[in-house]
């Protein structure tokens, strides 16, 4: 066995061409694990030893005291190298001083290519500084620092004192990587430079990072401490300059108000530049905090484009009555100095706000002799609006009863007179300027309120009694099918597997949205009858019937023009005065058209004849107002051709041009008074002494006017742009354009505020919560 044994290692040391064998004391101090063989090459500046027969050099790395050792050890197997050998060091050999010591943090490694590198300062980013240098010195580096960072060369100097293993070797260490791994590691490398601010190429400064935060902050409405959390802190400093700081919640807010300030004021200098400004107001509430919110909305002169501004969204403290609603917008009027130039201002038509309107609106002469006449339409109108307008009616009557038997010092009425008269300085006297009723608002009263009521009031025997009955049951069935689908999310992947498409599900304050989904179930109940079958049975509810199926057909026929003039006058963007009455016109002439045609509807049409009185009823006021047929009449879309739709109006094509010319004629002698008011009075002194008569303007004159005029309205050209080849008309029509037919974009801020106000921004102050609205609503525009 011994023999056996003997013979296998020879065979082996054979085949292995006799490698060196090592001494009992060198194999013990070898620590497991450890490599027993490196060979260096030529670029790590290491020289390698060529083995022989007679003797051969190993390197050893040995383990000992946590850092790497290479100890050297000779095999002698001759006496032909021994002179060489006793030259080589038979004890662990000490490390030199590391040139890099030190300049860890001023220098990156790039690369290395023969016996040099390419380092990367640090100190001079975000220029792109290299310096090369040779591997066993740093005398490039230091001359480098000496000449363009003196001062962080003592540092560095000082970092390295001491320092055997510096970084450049630590990567030289790592060399054995294949070149794959190596280029993807330099890639890596590369990538982790500040590329991720915009192009790369901006130099990025506090000020700009300052900047960003808070329009992450602004536009995300995201509460303001979020800036002191540790995990938003180590986000945003990721790839930061150390130089940089992350500001905090009290600096946040800060610089919030400043932003506010400097936003208030580029909008004072827009509104300044305009003539004619119109807003909207409407109030909002949440939880039991109330607000009035004011957007202001004008005409670019010079690109005819519509554009806007949040004003204001102010906190009311107590009730919002008419007097507290008066007084706060004349304030926000005076504040951005546009009390002069508001043509309208449009609301909806909740009492308060029609009521502030009707008592402090400043009528010209010619709208005071009609007051009384449009004050009972509104009256009237107005008490179906809301249903708790009695009762707040009935609340101010019984206050005001009670104040008369209060007994109350002479003092307290002496300072309750000053502060009256001081509020009724500050808001100008609460002259508002001309209401404008929201025509959107009213369009979705008659479509709910005005067919809930038609709806009630009919009997079984009537003849909304059949359309009652299936219209309740119909509803009942697509209120259930829109629950189920919010409520299961299999009957939601269920109906999309048969339809394609979910169902769209309605807000249930807004009937624009419940249109838009019972149109959508009357196209799919019209193309896939059995497949909705199928989903009512899935959902375990009654099938819709026969009737129902034909009720939903001629609703959704009878009330798609009404849902068409919504999005009409609920436009963004192009949205002028001058839409509304040829909006309201063709509506009532597409409805008219319906009902000639009784045959075509089994249940709905005492449903559309209901529509079409009340539609009537509610825009009583303005069918045959002056100053909204000069604002269809002046938009190029419409000029006076839109007329000739309005078969109901009293007032004809050749009546219109004649008034249109008047009114242009009008709007130039104004502004020539206008322009000789600014002459000083010397002037006058000395025509009067030169008897120099005043100039009267010439026939000539008038013409060129009414020529204007005339070949405006011939024009075949329907763009806004085409006005500024109509000088004159183009004034006429920013001024009885401006105003807004619907308020809709107050909305948007109340949108807003929902998402600023929440739980966790109850402690927000009014002021801050007004900035931060404001700040987002405006972030488009400013």
């Amino acid at each position: 066995m011994a023999e056996a044994q003997s013979q296998e290692d020879s065979t082996n040391e054979e085949e292995a061409e006799q490698p060196p064998t090592t001494t009992p004391a060198q194999s013990q101090e070898a620590l497991p694990g450890a490599e027993t063989e490196t060979t260096l090459s030529s670029e790590s500046n290491v020289t390698s030893i060529e083995t022989s027969v007679n003797a051969e050099v190993k390197i050893l790395p040995i383990i000992h005291s946590g850092e790497s050792q290479i100890v050297e050890t000779q095999l002698h197997e001759g006496s032909a190298h021994e002179e060489e050998a006793e030259t080589q060091p038979s004890a662990p050999a000490s490390r030199q001083q590391d040139p890099f010591a030190g300049l860890e943090k001023a220098f990156t490694f790039v690369r290395q290519k023969g016996g040099s590198v390419l380092m990367q300062c640090n100190y001079c980013l975000p220029v792109i500084k290299n310096v090369s240098s040779a591997v066993n010195s740093a005398t490039n580096l230091r001359k480098h620092l000496e000449k363009a960072h003196p001062e962080k060369l003592g540092a560095s100097e000082n970092a390295g004192k001491g320092k055997k293993r510096g970084f450049f070797e630590e990567l030289l260490d790592e060399d054995d990587d294949p070149p794959s791994i190596k280029m993807l590691k330099q890639q890596q490398q590369q990538q982790a430079t500040l590329e991720r601010w915009g192009s790369g190429k901006e130099q990025i400064t506090q000020k700009i990072l300052d900047r960003k935060i808070m329009d992450f902050i602004v536009d995300e409405t995201l509460p303001l401490h979020t800036v002191d959390r540790p995990s938003f802190v180590g986000l945003v400093r990721l790839g930061l300059p150390k130089c940089l700081t992350i500001m905090c919640s009290k600096t946040l807010r800060d610089s919030i108000e400043k932003r506010a300030a400097s936003m208030r004021e580029r909008l004072l200098r827009r509104l300044g530049a305009v003539e004619h400004v119109a807003t909207t107001a409407d109030c909002w509430t949440y939880g039991k905090r109330r607000f009035l919110g004011v957007t202001a909305h004008w005409i670019n002169p010079t690109t005819l484009e519509r554009e806007f501004g949040a004003l204001a969204c102010k906190r009311l403290k107590g009730r919002p009555t008419y007097e507290a609603l008066a007084t706060t917008l004349c304030k926000v009027y005076k504040k951005y100095k546009i009390h002069s130039k508001v043509v309208c201002t449009t609301t909806d038509n909740g009492f308060n706000f029609v009521k502030a309107f009707r008592f402090f609106e400043t009528k010209e002469p010619a709208d005071a002799a009609d007051s009384s006449t449009d004050d009972n339409v509104d009256d009237e109108s107005d008490s179906d609006s809301d249903e708790d307008n009695d009762h707040r009616h009935e609340e101010e009557e019984t206050d005001d009863e009670e104040m008369e038997v209060e007994f109350v010092p002479i003092s307290e009425m002496l300072n309750a007179g000053n502060k009256a008269k001081d509020d009724t300085e500050d808001s100008g006297d609460f002259g508002l300027p001309p209401h404008q009723q929201c025509a959107s608002h009213t369009l979705n009263l008659v479509a709910t309120q005005e067919v809930q009521a038609m709806v009630t009031d009919s009997s079984s025997n009537s003849p909304l009694g059949l359309f009652r009955k299936h219209f309740c049951s119909l509803m009942g069935k697509c209120s259930k099918l829109w629950s189920k689908q919010e409520q299961s999310e299999q009957i939601a992947e269920y109906i999309h597997k048969q339809y394609g498409v979910y169902l769209m599900v309605p807000d249930k304050t807004r009937w624009h949205s419940t249109f838009e989904a019972l149109k959508q179930l009357n196209e799919l109940l019209s193309s896939m009858p059995l497949k909705l079958d199928t989903v009512m049975d899935q959902c375990s509810l009654a099938r819709i019937t026969t009737a129902e199926s034909l009720v939903l057909q001629e609703y959704t026929e009878v009330m798609g023009p009404l849902a068409q003039a919504l999005d009409i006058l609920q436009q963004d963007n192009g949205m002028f005065m001058g839409y509304l009455l040829p909006t309201l016109y063709n509506l009532d002439r597409k409805l008219q058209s319906l009902e000639k045609e009784p045959s075509r509807y089994t249940y709905c049409l005492p449903l559309l004849k209901g529509i079409r009185k009340a539609l009537r009823k509610r825009f009583a006021h303005i069918w045959e107002d002056k100053k909204l047929l000069l604002a269809a009449c002046l938009h190029p879309r419409f000029k006076v051709d839109w007329l000739e739709s309005a078969q109901n109006s009293h007032t004809n094509r050749c009546m219109m041009e004649t008034l249109l010319k008047a009114e242009i004629r009008g709007t130039v002698e104004e502004a020539g008074d206008r322009s000789s008011e600014k002459d000083p009075e010397g002037a006058s002194l000395e025509d009067e002494f030169f008897n120099i008569p005043p100039r009267e303007k010439t026939p000539a004159e008038e013409d060129s006017v009414d020529e204007e005029v005339t070949r405006y309205l011939r024009s075949p050209s329907r763009e806004v742009s085409l006005l500024h080849a109509f000088p004159r008309v183009m004034q006429s029509f920013l001024q009885y354009n401006t105003g807004m037919p619907s308020s809709a974009a107050i909305e948007q801020l109340f949108s807003t505020g929902s998402k600023v106000m929440t739980v966790k921004r109850h402690s927000l102050s009014d002021e801050l919560f007004e900035q931060l609205v404001l700040l987002r609503q405006n972030r488009a525009v400013f």
